[in-house]
């Protein structure tokens, strides 16, 4: 690791620790504050960072220019990540070499899901908005093209196995998918594995990864380095620690497979909803979906979020709110009846802005109705699980999802009682028109004589000469 210790500097260095393996340990006393740490955030030829600009110049004479995965770019690194495991087999790196040779083997991932036993995989399923089946299902309907596609035709270049283990092979990339999925870091807008960084563990009260210049942070020029900093001081011989950022329990058992502890302090779930197949105005939310979304990207028919409920010390506790993308989204599904002149093409460059209020009653009913539906089946989902079965980790993935989904049907139903109260669609343009109060004789008195209402001038006062 001579190699390796040359890039990591003076300040710390990889050994062995109690709890997590290997880590990044103290050689020097470290301030508060410091700069730990300092890598380049992108590939060069002395240090193999794992980027997508970098596995598509890889394989460039493979994939086709409109590639797309349901795995994204922790996908593409994977098979990044084994293509340097078969090349460094036949053309060694001391630095790569030494970095693949401190990875954890399959044997040693045995405690992330993706390698659990299928009988606790299917209670993982039902413990868990956040589904793994669907994590598995794009990982393997990925590797089936990858595998037809490009490894097949060349296992010379794309082996199954090196030195006895698996590489290019479906539990190759289940490994590799775990490796990226855990050690890596969404830095200056991309996903990245950087050898070395990748070997600090997470301490919830850390600081996370940051950038900057390769100058430091007032520094000149466009190279980005990522920078472990110093959370508080660090003595020789400590562990040195950086946060994996904010992020769901299930989110980090299935990334990381481990839930730390600050991640039960804020309950997440995940609820699910898409432009119904059979909707009449389908074709009509589809477009302003792709084109009238203002600044925001193309937005997919299907979309995620989340509902929130917080414990956390020190903080008013979520009260199950639910996100305003969520209601502006749903307000947009359930567009029809009459409210669907709002479709027309003359609203069109206003219709994305007009879904971030209430559109109508009956529009705002259908939207708590659904919010309360898909929260209600996800509690049934997980009544059907029995407390004593599987690890202990999805009973209380359960328990922290049901409290967010509990309060987010709390909020729902007293929006309900209060659909009455809001001001709607209608009424807003008819505020904006100064039509929203009733028409009284006085108001003739604030018009002057030679204007009738809604006049600029009177009939005939012109003065023409005809």
């Amino acid at each position: 690791m001579q190699t390796s210790q040359k890039r990591l500097g003076n300040k710390v260095k990889i050994a062995s620790v109690a709890t997590h393996r290997l880590g990044l340990i103290a050689t020097e006393h470290i301030a508060k504050g410091q700069v730990i740490l300092s890598l380049p955030c992108d590939n060069d030829e002395t240090f193999p960072v794992l980027t997508v600009t970098a596995a598509k110049q890889v394989f460039r004479d493979i994939l086709p220019d409109s590639f797309d995965s349901w795995t994204g770019d922790a996908g593409l690194l994977a098979m990044l990540l084994l293509h340097h495991v078969a090349h460094d087999a036949n053309t060694p790196s001391p630095l790569r070499t030494a970095w693949l040779q401190a990875l954890p083997t399959i044997g040693e991932m045995a405690h992330h899901p993706y390698f659990w036993s299928e009988a606790d995989q299917e209670i993982l399923q039902m413990s868990s908005t956040n589904k793994i089946y669907q994590r598995l299902d794009d990982m393997e309907e990925d590797f089936a093209w990858w595998k037809k596609q490009v490894l097949d035709v060349d296992r010379q270049r794309f082996p199954e196995t090196v030195n006895d283990q698996p590489c290019f092979s479906w539990t190759g990339f289940q490994w590799a998918m775990t490796m990226i999925q855990s050690r890596s870091f969404f830095l200056d807008g991309a996903l990245r594995c950087i050898p070395l960084l990748d070997m600090c563990n997470h301490d919830d009260a850390a600081e996370e990864i940051q950038t900057a210049s390769a100058g430091g942070f007032f520094g000149s020029g466009g190279n980005k380095n990522a920078q472990l900093i110093a959370d508080h001081n660090y003595e020789v011989g400590q562990e040195v620690f950086c946060s994996y950022g904010p992020k769901s329990a299930a989110d980090y058992l299935l990334e990381h497979g481990f839930c730390p502890e600050q991640c039960w302090k804020t309950a997440v779930s995940e609820l699910t909803f898409e432009i119904d197949p059979n909707d009449r105005f389908r074709d009509d939310k589809l477009d302003i979906l792709e084109f009238e979304t203002y600044d925001q990207a193309p937005m997919d028919p299907v979309q995620t979020f989340d509902v929130v409920s917080s414990t956390s010390t020190g903080t008013t506790q979520t009260d199950g709110s639910p996100d305003p993308a969520m209601m502006q989204f749903l307000r947009l599904c359930k567009l029809g009846s009459t409210d669907a002149f709002l479709l027309e093409s003359i609203f069109r460059k206003d219709i994305w802005g007009f879904m971030a209020l209430p559109v109508s009653e009956q529009n705002e009913l259908a939207v708590v109705n659904a919010i309360a539906e898909t929260c209600q089946r996800a509690l049934d989902e997980f009544n059907e699980c029995a407390d004593d079965r599987g690890p202990e980790v999805c009973k209380k993935l359960r328990q922290a999802e049901s409290r967010a989904l509990s309060k987010t049907i709390a909020f729902v139903q007293r929006e309900k009682e209060a659909l009455d109260l809001k001001e709607y669609y209608q009424e807003r343009r008819l505020k904006d028109l100064g039509l929203d109060s009733e028409w009284s004789p006085e108001d003739d008195d604030m018009v002057g004589d030679d204007l009738s209402f809604g006049q600029t001038r009177a009939p005939g006062g012109a003065d023409y000469d005809w």
